[in-house]
Formats: C-alpha cells, structure tokens, sequence
C-alpha cells in the first residue's frame, strides 16, 4: 500500500478520475459522437415492430395503395397534342416590288405577337366554334361531375349554348399552351384537353387560325394601299378628263377672241389677202381641225408614256431577275413569276391597244376632215406634252390661258403616271408576299392523334401509393407498439433501467 504524497503544507490529495463513459461494443465509438449503437437498435426495433404486428403493416399498405389506384380511376384524364411551325424571315421578297425601299430589322418578324394572336378573346371563340366543342359538351365533364350526379341524382341546371362557349372559351385560355423561340423563330402550340379526337381539333383549328391572321396581318396594309391607291388612280383620271375639258373650253375661247380680233384687224381687206396671210404662215384655222390636232397630239403623247412607262418597268423587273437567279434555282416560284411577268410586259397591253386604234381612227378622220398630216408632225418634234399645232397655231399657245390649263394638264398626267407606278408596285408586292407564305410558314411537327393521356401519371401515382403504402405500414406498427409503452427490446433495459441483460427467454 502506498502513502499519500508528500507536500509543502501536508499530505496532498489524489485527484479524481473523470466519470467514464462507456462505449459501444458493436462499434467501439464514444458516445459523445454519433451514436451508431443506437441507430442499429433503431433499425431492428422496426424490423421487428413490422414483424410483430404484420397483419396491421399488411393492411394499411394495402389500403393507402388501393386509395391511390383509386385515385387514378377518378382523376380526370388529359391529352396532350401540340403542333411546332418554323417561322422564317424574307428581307429579299418585301424589297422586290420597291428596292429602293429600307426596311428595317424588326419590320419583318414573324413571331411577332404570336401568343396574343393565339391566345386573344376573339381567336378562342373562333377555336370553339371550328373545333365544334359546344356539340360534345358532356364528353368535356369531369368524371368526378358524373359521380356526383349519380349520387346526387340531381341534373346540373340547364346551360344555353353561349354560356357554353364561354365556358368553355374560360376553359380553353387555361388549357392552351403557346410558346414562341425568337431566336429559332418556332411557334409551339399545345393544349390539355380530356378528350382526344377534341384535343386534335383544338390544336388544327388553332394552327390554321394562327397561319390566317399572320396572313391577314402581312397582306392587310398592302391591300388597303392598293385600295386606296385604285380610289386615288380612278379620282385622279376623272381630274384629268375635267382638265382636257377645261383646255379645250379654254382653247376654244381663244381662238373665238383671236378671230374677233382678226376679223376687227382684217376690215376693207379682201378676202383673198387673208387667205394668202394664213397660207403664209401655215395655219389651218379650221376649228374642228385644231380640236383634232389637239386630240391626236394627247393620244400620242399618252400611247408614249404608256410605251416609256413599260420600258422602265421591264428594266426593273429583268434586273431584278438577274439578282434572284444568283440567290435561288430556277424553279423557285420567284424566278418564276418575275419570268411571267416579264412576259407579259412584253406584250401590248389592251389599254394600248386601245389607244393606239383611236390614235389611228383620229388621224383618218382629220385626213377626211382636209387636214394636212404634216401639220400634225409639227408639234411632236421638241417633245413637250402639248404642242403649239395642238391648239391651232402659235398665237393660240402662246396664250396665258393655254398656258396655264397646259400646265395643270401636264401636271395631273405626271401624278396620275406615279400613283399608277406605286399602285403596279404595290400589287406586286401583295402577289408576291401571299406565293412566299408557303416558304416562310413551314409546319415541323403536325398535331397527331393521342394514343394515351398524359395526365394523370398513372404508373408514377402507383409507385407513390406503394412506396407510401410501405411507410405508413411500418409507421402504423411503430405507433402501436410506441402506444403500449411496453419494453420489447433488450437495449430498452440497458438504457432506461442501466441494468445488464443476464439472459433472453422466447415465449411460447
């Protein structure tokens, strides 16, 4: 036996050992870390728990599985069809009929409010009538309605086929599905709809809706131009027959004053001196003959714009023909229809035809009349629209009068030439614009027949109901045995009671 250690006051105390905490023989760990003895003791408490009360595991796994099967038995069943159309841009087709035009990069966007066409009340109602939706309403009730009818025994109340549509139009703008890729330029259009053969409607109508409203939205302005340019042309020439009109009116009035004047001048002359005065200056003072010469002088100065008007446009077109044979094949529609079209500019038009037969029909008739052809000719060489033989000689175009009514003339004819150059312009853009829809509007993905819902997820509310059949089983036997306060485990002894377990007996 050992003493005590010495110190400097007295014999010194032997210090105290620290409490020990025992460790785990399964795991040789500290207690004071992570417990794994108890975790495995977990673990076999609920194995055992399910084996001690199997039959209530057995059948509340049961019963929470047949309540999800049930589940997908009374969910309402949805189809699921969509269609996905390539949307491509064209600068080269809307700078065909003006390519001096700039056009800016957001003027042509096919994508442009494609949700709001789709999804706009008016589009919705147009769907619900084409895909005849109202006709199969009770096809569209849910089955937990028909349950609850049958329980019931008490009919839904009456609805009018409006309320219907509108309903059903409530239904469809929460069912539609419209996603736009601006940057691959696809429209996806979908929809969610408990009916198959109804879902496919749905989704055709809406495919067909969208492509026409495009169609109207690119070719709307163009064809209110051209109505407004057609109203303009037609306008516009009326106002040129009240200015030849008004010409003539003038003309006339001239030429009386200046034969007064002559006749005052010519008084005690002899007949014979003036004769050989007019014969001096070449002027035929026929009033008939000067409105005729006034008339052929404007058809052939209309047959030459007619003429000069087709020239340029066949320079146009034949360059613009040059241009696109580099871009695309030959038998692109295109080159196709900028070939017809040059053809046909080739070929005498039936307005000058028809001008050039009254043309040939005046001149005839002035020849009868006994005019001289050479007199006809003398207006024509400087080139001006309305020349000084035209009005009956000289004195009569030099006339402030003429002059003016010239001139309005002259210059309704330029602008009645331009409008009809940008309404010819503008009619080839909306032909060309309504042959490129098929190649800016192309379908990747046409809406096809469900075979099998896509809602519910009928193997996925399964496997749920199974996997929660389970744990609710095991949870149910741990409850219970949790409920009894009873020690089943020899682990329970060792930790509530701190005593050893000596011994295990099974009961018999």
């Amino acid at each position: 036996m050992t003493a005590p250690a010495l110190g400097p006051r007295g014999p010194r105390a032997a210090p105290t050992a620290p409490a020990y905490t025992p460790e785990r023989v399964e795991t040789n760990a500290p207690s004071d870390l992570i417990d794994w003895g108890f975790a495995i003791d977990a673990v076999f408490y609920l194995k055992n728990a399910v084996l001690r009360h199997w039959f209530l595991a057995l059948v509340v796994m049961a019963a929470v599985s047949g309540l999800a099967a049930g589940v997908t038995k009374i969910m309402p069943r949805k189809y699921h069809v969509e269609t996905r159309m390539l949307t491509q841009r064209n600068f080269i087709i809307a700078s065909l009929a003006n390519p001096g035009r700039s056009i800016p990069v957001d003027a042509d966007q096919p994508t442009r409010a494609a949700w709001e066409m789709v999804m706009k009340s008016d589009n919705l109602k147009a769907v619900v009538r084409d895909a005849k939706l109202v006709e199969y309403w009770e096809l569209q009730r849910s089955p937990i309605s028909k349950l609850k009818e049958k329980l019931l025994r008490k009919p839904p109340p009456p609805m009018s086929d409006e309320d219907k549509a509108d309903a059903l139009s409530a239904m469809l703008e929460q069912a539609m599905l419209v996603m736009v890729e601006g940057g691959t330029g696809t429209v996806t259009i979908g929809v969610d709809w408990s009916d198959p053969q109804l879902a496919l409607n749905i989704v055709e109508a809406a495919q067909k809706n969208f492509l026409e409203m495009r169609q109207q939205a690119e070719m709307g302005a163009v064809a209110e131009a051209i109505t407004i340019l057609d109203k303009q042309v037609v306008d516009e020439g009326e106002g040129i027959k009240q200015a030849i009109a008004a010409l003539d009116a003038t003309v006339k009035r001239v030429e009386a004053r200046r034969k007064r004047e002559e006749a005052k001048q010519n008084k005690g002359r002899g007949r014979g001196g003036t004769a050989e005065q007019a014969g001096a200056l070449g002027i035929n003072t026929n009033h008939l003959l000067a409105q005729m010469r006034f008339m052929v002088q404007t058809k052939r100065r209309a047959i030459s714009d007619v003429e000069e008007f087709r020239a340029r446009r066949l320079t146009e077109l034949r360059n613009q023909l040059a241009e696109q044979r580099v871009i695309y094949s030959p038998q692109h529609p295109l080159i196709t229809d900028l070939e017809q079209r040059i053809i046909v500019l080739q070929e005498d038009s039936p307005q000058l035809v028809a001008l050039r037969s009254e043309f040939n029909e005046l001149i005839n008739e002035y020849i009868r009349n006994g005019g001289d052809p050479g007199e006809l000719e003398q207006g024509t060489t400087g080139g001006p629209l309305l020349g000084a033989a035209a009005f009956g000689g000289p004195a009569t175009a030099d006339n402030p009068e003429v002059s003016v009514a010239a001139d309005r003339v002259r210059m309704l004819v330029m602008r009645h030439q331009e409008k009809m150059r940008r309404l010819d312009q503008a009619k080839t853009e909306l032909e060309i614009s309504r042959a490129s829809m098929k190649h800016r509007f192309s379908v990747l993905a046409p809406p096809t027949f469900p075979e099998k819902p896509s809602k519910p997820k009928v193997q996925l509310i399964l496997a749920a109901g199974v996997v929660g059949g389970i744990a609710m089983g095991v949870f149910a036997a741990v409850a219970l045995d949790i409920i009894r306060r009873r020690i089943l485990e020899k682990w329970q002894v060792e930790r509530i009671l701190k005593l050893p377990v000596l011994a295990e007996l099974e009961r018999r």
